[in-house]
């Protein structure tokens, strides 16, 4: 009896185990480029800008959640309220003298910590109470079902109370083993996908971590994709490619700009842009869909600043990522300060563009180890080889005098005030490109 007990617990804490590092060195990052994993990720981004092409769906910046799963509307209720009152109620500290980084963002990233666990448990819950609500042909849900779920979503980002009793806890033991299990790994990717806390800095990586998020997601149905062994259609992934992206990236500029986030990895003006790559791309994707055949866009539209400045400026990805670039280096001509986007917009066509953009998203982020190499790997998002070491676990202390009983503590191991902290460690094929 005892035996099985003691299985059933070390059954228990495997399920558990937050995902990890697998990619180490040369011959780790070459398992991973020939790998499935990495193949599914490229055609999961790839898949994302296919839908804002081809899908009968366009983002309305002021009806944001038409065409959102419930799910996916707690998530974009999180984002929203991520973006509109953490920096708030954390301002940076005007009087750090730092060129990058604000301390400030430590406390703002310990809250994501603190609260991710409840921002994801309001996702499943939503999904698992109106999804089978459902039929196979039906594209849309109702706005008051998708507004409940966002304001679910918002209040878990922004009320520290984590509800006695969710959808999820309701379950048989088995079930919520398999979701803990399922939570902690999306807390994992949740986690990685808004900067550095030590570092403080924010890179492409990030942002790809914030992809893997939404790629697990999508593997476990809560697009709205009934059936799991296959992918969402294009009108259910246009919604989110859009308007979550959209979401994403108030967060990640609220806290590039207001905490001076240092860009990670940048190659400066030589690269496509200091935080971004994937928004690049679905908008470019977004510019041929048939709703906009009759605007005459064009790469070099992006010179037009009254464009910009109007409702398909705000409202338009791609020139909502370069009017954000614009507003950040005022006074600098626009080919001296993104010579690479510049000579983008000589290109006759957004074909070109997005299929280079893609490639560039494949060649410089996924195919780069310094990028990929912080990637953490779980049951959803999968290492399918042996890593060619275990990740190691930051001490939470250095030095000790065995004689005195004295301690040293490790700046790691410290909050901002000084008080003792934890810092914790860091399928089915279904697309085909």
């Amino acid at each position: 009896m005892s035996s099985s007990r003691e299985i059933n617990q070390e059954e228990q804490k495997n399920e558990s185990s937050p995902p990890k590092r697998c990619i180490f060195n040369h011959e780790d990052m070459e398992h991973f480029k020939a790998s499935q994993t990495k193949r599914d990720l490229l055609s999961f981004v790839s898949a994302l800008g296919r839908s804002a092409m081809t899908s009968s769906y366009t983002f309305d910046r002021l009806n944001p959640l038409i065409g959102l799963s419930p799910g996916m509307a707690s998530l974009y209720g999180s984002l929203h309220g991520i973006a509109s009152h953490w920096l708030l109620e954390l301002p940076p500290d005007e009087t750090a003298r730092a060129r990058f980084g604000n301390p400030v963002f430590k406390t703002w990233h310990a809250r994501l910590l603190e609260r991710s666990r409840g921002i994801i448990e309001s996702i499943m819950d939503c999904h698992v109470k109106y999804l089978p609500e459902v039929q196979e042909n039906k594209k849309t849900w109702n706005i008051d079902v998708l507004k409940e779920c966002c304001e679910a979503g918002q209040r878990a980002a922004t009320s520290s109370f984590v509800a006695d009793q969710s959808v999820l806890q309701r379950t048989d033991s088995t079930a919520s083993g398999h979701q803990n299990r399922v939570i902690v790994e999306l807390q994992a990717y949740f986690h990685h996908s808004f900067g550095h806390e030590i570092r403080l800095d924010y890179g492409t990586g990030h942002e790809c971590s914030f992809y893997v998020f939404l790629y697990s997601l999508c593997k476990i149905g809560v697009f709205g994709n009934l059936s799991k062994t296959h992918a969402p259609s294009h009108d259910l992934m246009a919604p989110v490619a859009l308007a979550i992206t959209a979401q994403y990236l108030e967060v990640c500029r609220g806290i590039q700009t207001k905490y001076m986030l240092e860009p990670a990895g940048s190659h400066g003006v030589w690269g496509l842009d200091d935080y971004h790559c994937i928004p690049f791309y679905i908008g470019a994707c977004e510019m041929q869909n048939d709703a906009y055949s009759d605007r005459d866009f064009t790469p070099s539209s992006i010179h037009n600043d009254n464009l910009l400045k109007s409702d398909d400026g705000l409202s338009m990805l791609y020139f909502q990522c370069i009017r954000y670039i614009k507003s950040l280096k005022k006074g600098v001509p626009f080919f001296e300060s993104s010579p690479m986007l510049d000579d983008i917009s000589n290109l006759h066509s957004w074909t070109k563009v997005s299929g280079g953009l893609l490639r560039l998203f494949e060649g410089e982020v996924l195919d780069k180890r310094p990028v990929v190499q912080h990637f953490v790997f779980g049951d959803i998002f999968k290492a399918s080889w042996e890593p060619s070491q275990c990740e190691k676990e930051a001490p939470s202390s250095t030095f000790a005098d065995t004689v005195l009983g004295v301690t040293s503590v490790a700046p790691w191991a410290l909050k901002h005030s000084g008080e003792e902290r934890h810092v914790p460690s860091t399928g089915n094929d279904l697309y085909s490109l």
